[in-house]
Formats: structure tokens, C-alpha cells, sequence
């Protein structure tokens, strides 16, 4: 405990070096005190009040514009309604303007004041938007509270006023009395989101760590108890991995009310969606750990091991960096990776999540067209607004950046005959960036700080692959732990996937891939018929099965409510694919296959 406590406070300093703004805009640093009530549950409506002590002329107030973790400008002043200033004594109006899509300038004179606005919280049902109903409310702190321009090193206090409503409140902020929290700064708050209900949660430790699991969703208790162990073993298998703990307390918040999926990681906590529809097969309850187990490492990394652009952050404008394939591709290739050294993957069936990644790779051209680093320099404007053709050109940073890491994790053990691992690279990062110097990486650092972890030099090996689009030769690399691709039967690929619209066929995807068979196609077009047959989408999946691959079959369809009549030539692609064991291989191949798939 003494070296978490000390950890904290480090990176309190860091905060306060970092944030504490000029001396022309800052008088002294006010106190922002947040009270956040429910105006109306039906219509989604949340009433906010800021009361601000301060001696400035006037405060400019800034809503963030984007949600750290999800890289996109996300505009959410959209939401922010009736927006009011006035004395708290006398109750006067203080004159107040809206000079910016998302800034409030209030002329106080000197004085404190209230400001108070309503958020509409029903625009999406994501990790990163704000959601009230009659069952729940989720609170994202970008998307809800004002901050003072040139102040985000203010103390926060947040009192909520929704018990009438919602008996218990979730947060990782610390607990100043019901329903009352405190930051120790913008930074904190916008880290610590907050989930209100009437749903009870249930606790289990760690190492030194308090974890807290709430479940959103009307599930039996014994689920509960069942994940909840489960956790356990998988945040022990991480915090063994990497050492120590920086927490003393972390809050696991999964939504279970509506299907969805996704996570959004913080410094104490995570939020995850996961349908409750799939929560019972054991391949579905295997995927639901293996989020869990995502966000959870991002504890570690990105939260603490992280690019140097990912802190501090500009909530109005994007923190540009070229290395979320670090952030994001090692959280990827780790998350079952924990599954499996804690044991609920087999062997095979860690293999075959492994090959997932890097069997989607070879579905399109995506990788001859942009490189891991400007998919993570793009992920704002590509990743995040992605459109109907960008899976045939924008490179998933998650995907391709975990099967780069798989390619320098096999590298490590054979080139230092498996004395060195990735985890070595990890364990310094931790300790120089973190825990030392207080501050994220540049990719010389990590490179250079990968070389004294283990002695290589992966830049040499694999800076190409980061700077340039082309296809990694992944084939050499899981040779070296005795793997191999597999494919096997050549069948019919169309090429373009479609969707029902009252009984009717509209294509929805077009694949593109290197072998020049283009199909004179567009979104929307609505497929009449193929071979003079009308067509429905069983039809459809039944005819795919007959054709041969540079067949030729005649369509006609509707496109733009013209008919239009086209000659397709049908392609080809392999309809099992695999990653499998070489059968003979050398006893150094042997050596490194048993490193990778060692347990201990």
C-alpha cells in the first residue's frame, strides 16, 4: 500500500506542473461545486448546477468536446440547453453569452456565482455518451460538466440529488458522504464516470486492490458471484504479470440492459456493454471476459504506459499520436492472452483467437493502402467516421497493431532464445515512464527502451512495417513457433454482402481484394435477380453455394430506381482457413513454441 500511495501522489505533482495555467489568466484558483439533480426522467433530462467561488472579472466555461479513450470530436455542447448565470445571495441575474459552439463566458465581477443547464442524456447507448431512463443513468463527465477555461487543475466537488430516483450511486471518485464526491481535478473527473441505479453490487480482492463489479441488467445473483470469480482470477493474473497494482480500488460497471458491445477504459474503472442475450453460451461468456479482460489491462497501459500525446489532454481539440497501435495493439494481443494463462482458453482455443487477427488481415487490401501509424494518427477522422468502403482501405489499429505485437513476441524469444520477453519491455516502460520520469513516451523511447529491456533492437526489425502500408509477412514469424497458415477448398466469393429491406436485397459491403475482379456494384443497389431468378436472401445464400469461382452470372438491378442489367464474374477465396502446426520442426523451433504457449 505504502507504494501505491506514493505512486499517487507522484502523479498528483505531475498534474500540477502540467496544468496550472498562465499567470494572465489566472487571478486564483476557484472551487467548483457541481450538483447534478434529474429535471425530468422521461424526457432524459439532467439539471445541472456549478457554483463557482472566484475573484476573476469573468469566466469563460468550456464543455470537453471529445472523451478521452474514444478518439473523436464528438461536439456534445449539442445536449447542453437553457444555459443561466446569477448571483447565489441575491438570486440576480449575472449576464452571461454563449461566444463559442461549446464556451460560456459569464461576467461575475469578482464575484461567485451559480450557473446552471440541462443535458439531454438520451442521444446514444454507447460507453461514452450520457443515458437516462426510468432504469438507469450513466453520467460520461466530458459530456456533463462545465470546466473553467485555463483551470482544470480545480478541486471538484460533485453532489448528486437523485436518490429520490436512483438509491446508489457508482463512481471511482472519492466518497466525501452520500451521494457526495470529490476530484482532485478536471483530469480526475473526466476520468471517473458515474453510473446511477438501484442495483446492488458485489465486491472481491485482488492482490491489494478493492474491485467492485455492478451489473446493470436483470440477471440471477449467481451469475454475479460467477463473473465476479472469474475477475478475480483473470485481475490477479494481470497484476502478477505486471508486478504490483497501481489501485487500491477499481470499479468493473457492465451494462446488461440492451444488446450492445463495447468498453471504455479509465484510471480506477471501466464501462462495458455487453447484450444480455449472450451472456450464456460459453463461447458468448468467453468473449464477455475477454472485454473485461481488455479494459482492465488498460490500467497499465494507456492509462499509465502511454504515448506521450495521450496526456495531458486538450478536450476541444485532438491528442494526435502515431503509436495507438501500442495502446491499443498490445492491449489486444494481451487481453486473451490472460485468458488463456488463467485458464479459461485451451491451447487451441487461444490459437484460435490469435488467428482471427491475423486471418482478417488477408479479407481485404486494407494494408496496402494505409500504414499502422496513420491509421492511429487518422483514427479521428477514418477509424471513428468510418463509411462504406473503409474496411477496404483504413487498417484497424487494434487488429493489425496485435498481430504486429504477436510478430515481436515471437521475435523477442527467438532472438534471445526465449531469456526475454515483451513483458520486460512492459515491466520498464512502467517503471522509467510512469513511475519515474512521470510522463508517456516518445516512439524513440519505446524503441530504445525496448532494446535495454531485452537486448534487440525491434525498430530495426519492424519500424518499416509502422511507417509503411504493406501487408506484414506474418508467415515468417509464426514459422518460429512452428505455425503455419492452412487453407483448403476454393469456392465461390461474390464479393458483396447484402441486407433484407422488406423482403428485398440491397448490397451493404463490397469487398475489394488483389486479384482484379472488381464488381460493377455501389451501395444501395437493389438486386432484382441473378440468372433470370428472382432473388431473396436465402436464394441468394443457396445460389453462392453452386457457383464456381471466374464464373460468370448475369444480375440485374435496380439503381437508382433505374434497371440496370451487369455481367459479374464470380471470384474466388478459400472457404476454411486456419492457423495449424507444422509437423516436423526443428527442436530450437520446438523450444520457442514451448516459451510462447508456457503458462507460468
Amino acid at each position: 500500500m505504502g507504494k501505491i500511495n506514493k505512486t499517487s501522489e507522484l502523479m498528483g505533482k505531475e498534474k500540477e506542473t502540467n496544468r496550472i495555467p498562465t499567470e494572465e489568466k489566472k487571478q486564483s484558483i476557484p472551487t467548483c461545486s457541481f450538483t447534478v439533480g434529474i429535471q425530468d426522467l422521461n424526457k432524459h433530462y439532467f439539471k445541472v448546477r456549478l457554483q463557482m467561488e472566484t475573484d476573476a472579472e469573468e469566466t469563460v466555461l468550456a464543455l470537453p468536446a471529445w472523451t478521452p479513450g474514444s478518439y473523436m470530436i464528438r461536439d456534445y455542447s449539442t445536449h447542453l440547453h437553457k444555459f443561466i448565470s446569477y448571483n447565489p445571495l441575491t438570486q440576480e441575474e449575472v449576464k452571461s453569452e454563449q461566444i463559442d459552439l461549446n464556451r460560456w463566458k459569464v461576467k461575475n465581477n469578482k464575484q461567485a456565482f451559480v450557473a446552471e443547464y440541462i443535458i439531454y442524456a438520451f442521444e446514444d447507448y454507447s460507453v461514452r455518451t450520457n443515458y437516462l431512463d426510468s432504469e438507469f443513468g450513466f453520467i460520461n463527465p466530458s459530456a456533463l460538466f462545465l470546466y473553467p477555461e485555463g483551470n482544470l487543475q480545480t478541486a471538484v466537488s460533485v453532489r448528486f440529488e437523485t436518490e429520490n430516483t436512483f438509491a446508489n450511486t457508482f463512481t471511482s471518485l472519492r466518497k466525501e458522504g452520500p451521494h457526495h464526491y470529490l476530484a482532485e481535478d478536471f483530469d480526475e473527473l473526466y476520468d471517473s464516470p458515474f453510473h446511477l441505479t438501484n442495483q446492488t453490487s458485489i465486491r472481491f480482492r485482488s492482490d491489494q486492490c478493492e474491485h467492485e463489479l455492478l451489473i446493470e441488467g436483470n440477471v440471477p445473483y449467481s451469475f454475479k458471484e460467477k463473473l465476479a470469480s472469474d475477475l478475480q482470477k483473470i485481475t490477479s493474473k494481470q497484476i502478477e504479470w505486471m508486478e504490483s497494482c497501481p489501485n487500491s480500488y477499481y470499479l468493473f460497471v457492465l451494462n446488461l440492459s440492451q444488446p450492445a458491445y463495447g468498453g471504455l477504459e479509465h484510471k480506477a474503472s471501466s464501462i462495458n456493454f455487453f447484450s444480455p442475450d449472450q451472456i450464456h453460451e460459453d463461447e458468448d461468456y468467453k468473449r464477455l471476459l475477454e472485454l473485461l479482460s481488455h479494459e482492465y489491462f488498460h490500467l497499465w497501459n494507456v492509462k499509465r504506459i502511454r504515448p506521450v500525446a495521450l496526456g495531458p489532454f486538450d478536450y476541444q481539440s485532438p491528442n494526435l499520436t502515431k503509436e495507438l497501435w501500442i495502446a491499443e495493439g498490445v492491449t489486444s494481443f494481451y487481453d486473451i492472452h490472460f485468458l488463456y494463462l488463467a485458464g479459461f482458453l485451451t491451447k487451441e482455443e487461444y490459437l484460435s483467437r490469435i488467428q482471427n487477427d491475423v486471418l482478417s488481415l488477408d479479407d481485404t487490401n486494407a494494408e496496402d493502402w494505409m500504414s499502422l501509424e496513420e491509421s492511429s494518427f487518422t483514427a479521428w477522422t477514418k477509424y471513428y467516421k468510418r463509411n462504406g468502403n473503409s474496411h477496404n482501405i483504413n487498417v484497424s489499429y487494434y487488429t493489425k497493431g496485435a498481430a504486429l505485437v504477436l510478430c515481436m513476441v515471437i521475435f523477442l524469444l527467438k532472438e534471445t532464445n526465449g531469456t526475454k520477453s515483451f513483458r520486460d519491455i512492459m515491466l520498464l516502460l512502467y517503471k522509467r515512464y510512469y513511475l519515474e520520469k512521470q510522463r508517456g513516451f516518445t516512439k524513440q523511447e519505446f524503441f530504445d527502451t525496448a532494446k535495454e529491456a531485452t537486448g534487440v533492437d525491434l525498430k530495426k526489425e519492424f519500424d518499416g512495417l509502422l511507417t509503411t502500408a504493406k501487408r506484414i509477412p506474418i508467415e515468417e514469424y509464426l514459422k518460429w513457433i512452428g505455425l503455419q497458415k492452412i487453407e483448403s477448398e476454393w469456392v465461390a466469393d461474390l464479393r458483396f454482402k447484402t441486407k433484407d429491406k422488406n423482403g428485398n436485397l440491397f448490397v451493404q459491403k463490397i469487398s475489394h481484394k488483389d486479384d482484379g475482379i472488381v464488381p460493377d456494384l455501389q451501395l444501395e443497389d437493389e438486386i432484382v435477380a441473378i440468372n433470370g431468378k428472382r432473388m431473396n436472401s436465402s436464394l441468394l445464400q443457396k445460389l453462392e453455394k453452386q457457383l464456381q469461382p471466374k464464373e460468370k452470372i448475369h444480375v440485374l438491378l435496380s439503381r437508382y430506381g433505374r434497371m440496370k442489367e451487369i455481367i459479374l464474374e464470380v471470384a474466388g477465396a478459400y472457404k476454411n482457413r486456419k492457423l495449424g502446426y507444422i509437423e516436423i520442426i526443428p527442436q530450437e523451433v520446438k523450444e520457442i513454441q514451448n516459451q510462447f504457449f508456457k503458462k507460468d
